[in-house]
């Protein structure tokens, strides 16, 4: 079970490391906000240990594009600043609990544990479309009972259209889900990544298809013609 930090004070981020890995838990560490949602993504996170105070951005800013990109995990915010406007910003962002510094380990090991278990009974079940079925939490997709192998942003996306069970996603949607409410994405690029991944279902042999549609969006379908065998 992972637990992914990020903290930028060295001392803290040790401690808290070597605390919470006594407990039985994998802990990530990072110093900087870099490369956080991809991890998330492709990763089986259980909960989020924010610093507010960060080199590179700051854990609000990180915890609304957490919360943007639909990743519902237990978030922990730490912060030296204990006024009631800075817990209330992080609860506005997307936090669901909040311990000012300095704490005492033992009460940090506590929250955890407890948003551990909150996510382990909040957590959804599987998206199933056709013979399609994605796990969010574990990053994984399969066509009837067998592997696919996709990468995180193809994945995210089939994900999104799959919530819809052949509902019509607005571009707009499929953006913010995939790549963030704030992200500025070019209509090409959007069409560039679905592309890739209807070359990942053809190559996998896996009959669905993603239609787009003028001026509305994007839609799964159960593809025609003869289908291959998928392979992982």
């Amino acid at each position: 079970m992972t637990v992914v930090l990020v903290e930028d004070d060295v001392g803290i981020g040790r401690a808290i490391v070597q605390g919470l890995s006594a407990q039985g838990l994998d802990v990530h560490w990072q110093r900087t906000g870099a490369g956080l949602l991809d991890r998330l993504v492709r990763g089986t996170c259980r909960a989020l240990i924010l610093d507010i105070g960060l080199p590179d951005t700051d854990g609000f800013t990180l915890c609304r594009e957490v919360r943007a990109a639909g990743i519902d995990l237990p978030v922990l915010m730490l912060t030296a600043r204990t006024a009631l406007d800075d817990r209330l910003d992080g609860f506005a962002a997307g936090a669901d609990d909040y311990l000012a510094k300095p704490f005492a380990f033992a009460e940090l090991v506590a929250r955890v544990a407890v948003l551990v278990r909150r996510g382990e009974r909040l957590r959804p079940g599987p998206v199933r479309w056709e013979d399609l079925e994605l796990d969010r939490d574990a990053a994984a997709a399969q066509w009837q009972g067998v592997p696919l192998r996709l990468d995180p942003r193809s994945f995210a996306i089939l994900a999104e259209l799959a919530t819809r069970r052949g509902g019509i996603v607005p571009r707009t949607q499929l953006v913010g889900a995939v790549w963030g409410s704030e992200a500025v994405i070019s209509d090409n690029a959007v069409d560039v990544a679905i592309s890739t991944l209807r070359r990942r279902l053809a190559d996998a042999g896996v009959p669905v298809a993603v239609r787009a549609l003028r001026g509305q969006g994007f839609a799964l379908e159960r593809a025609t013609g003869r289908r291959r065998s998928p392979i992982a």
